[in-house]
């Protein structure tokens, strides 16, 4: 049964991540083209990225990372020449930009001139990419930058993001609260007074209406079907109750309750199976007994007939 609660549940596995080590997290893009470019090239950015930015320090988990360095390329020129084969000269401005990947912020941007020639537009700008090195100390200056502009414009923001998430945090939605708190660097100066509090506060308040909805939605389900098929549905949604909030105790006392009625139950259904096969067993009696009662009236009925029998002694 699928849980309905599944992004809370992610909330709960991506927690670690988000307030453990104090580090940017930076995750490399899909590359941005005027032209449609082959998968390979995009991988191969992509793979030249996360070299550079594990180089310069920098953290690339796409799966958790708020950040991105988005590659793209913006076509200056071109050229095909009519010789036999045709050549195509190019020319582009490959740029990276460190980016928000939610708000769309970019808070620097490193960019390259490159020309090049293929034996068309494609091949061209492969070769262009290919020629591009980011092991260079102007690309580490890059990087450090931009973390730089990162951090400053989160702690010029941090008043407002704290502020933002309060309100959300009235209107009882601590998931939406703990989000907009998540998106501040834990290297901002105020981090640790400022919005770590009220991180700790709201995720404990979210994960405790969360283990309320799941023992709720539990109970309903015991409700609906008081037996053992509905003890398994109870097993799979208590699956999802979170550790150590308000609802454990109540859902420990609840599951107790479940384990007593099902041996209760068990206990009628296997007293019902005895009475069932005694009854069935007395009923086979009552029909004999019947039976020879209905031969005795037929007898009793019966002419009277005088005969002398003999039997061996």
């Amino acid at each position: 049964m699928k849980r309905i609660y599944c992004t809370f549940i992610l909330f709960f596995m991506l927690w670690p991540i988000m307030v453990g080590a104090q580090i940017l997290n930076v995750a490399p893009a899909h590359l941005q083209c005027d032209y449609e470019v082959p998968d390979k090239l995009d991988t191969q950015v992509r793979t030249k990225l996360q070299r550079a930015l594990t180089k310069y320090g920098i953290s690339s988990e796409p799966g958790v990372s708020r950040f991105a360095m988005v590659p793209s390329i913006a076509i200056i020129d071109e050229h095909t020449t009519a010789t036999v084969p045709a050549f195509c000269d190019m020319e582009f401005e490959f740029v990276i930009s460190l980016q928000d990947a939610y708000s769309g912020i970019v808070f620097a941007a490193f960019s390259k001139t490159i020309k090049c020639r293929g034996t068309n537009k494609s091949n061209a700008i492969a070769k262009g990419v290919s020629s591009l090195r980011l092991d260079t100390p102007e690309f580490a200056h890059f990087c450090e930058d931009a973390k730089s502009k990162v951090f400053e414009y989160y702690e010029r923001q941090i008043g407002a993001i704290a502020a933002k998430a309060k309100q959300a945090a009235v209107q009882r939605d601590f998931e939406e609260a703990v989000f907009i708190l998540a998106e501040v660097p834990e290297e901002c100066p105020s981090f640790n007074t400022q919005i770590l509090p009220l991180i700790q506060q709201y995720y404990e308040r979210e994960k405790d209406l969360f283990g309320e909805k799941v023992l709720a939605e539990a109970r309903a389900a015991w409700a609906a079907e008081p037996n053992e098929r509905g003890a398994a549905k109870v097993a799979e949604i208590m699956a999802d109750m979170p550790p150590s909030c308000s609802s454990s105790a109540a859902a420990r006392q609840f599951v107790n309750q479940i384990s007593n009625k099902i041996e209760a139950i068990e206990k009628w259904e296997r007293n019902y199976q005895d009475r069932e096969q005694a009854f069935r067993h007395d009923e086979r009696k009552a029909t004999i007994s019947a039976a020879r009662a209905v031969a005795v009236a037929y007898a009793n009925n019966q002419p009277k007939y005088i005969t002398k029998v003999y039997l061996w002694r």
